[in-house]
């Protein structure tokens, strides 16, 4: 089986950049790369707040208490990419980085065949 190395980059608050490197396998990525897909052809949706305003929502992958507004009309990831599983967007938030209070956009997404690497220091 063949593996990978995946880089993904989030944007945790305004230009808050984090990164995560992994060892992917085949059947993950292969599992995962539809969503991928589905993130990069994310569109801009307007939602209705419980006040009753309309506000626009631009961020294409909101997890987190500070990210994630339904009380704005704002959808969850599962909700935005309702075609995919629980376990698809649990396997994908596997590969994400860790962030104190979550992320609101995936910023990138890449793969590049797995190397062994020295750890010099």
């Amino acid at each position: 089986m063949n593996h990978y190395e995946i880089t993904i980059v989030v944007d945790a608050n305004d230009a808050d950049y984090n990164t995560n490197v992994s060892k992917i396998s085949e059947e993950d990525l292969e599992k995962i790369k539809p969503l991928i897909a589905a993130i990069a052809a994310f569109k801009t949706y307007s939602g209705l707040s419980k006040g009753g305003y309309t506000h626009s929502h631009h961020h294409n992958y909101p997890i987190g208490k500070y990210a994630y507004r339904p009380d704005l009309g704002g959808k969850s990831p599962e909700e935005i990419y309702a075609d995919f599983d629980a376990a698809t967007h649990e396997l994908f938030m596997d590969y994400c980085p860790l962030c104190e209070h979550g992320f609101h956009t995936i910023k990138s997404v890449e793969i590049a065949p797995w190397a062994k690497k020295e750890k010099l220091l």
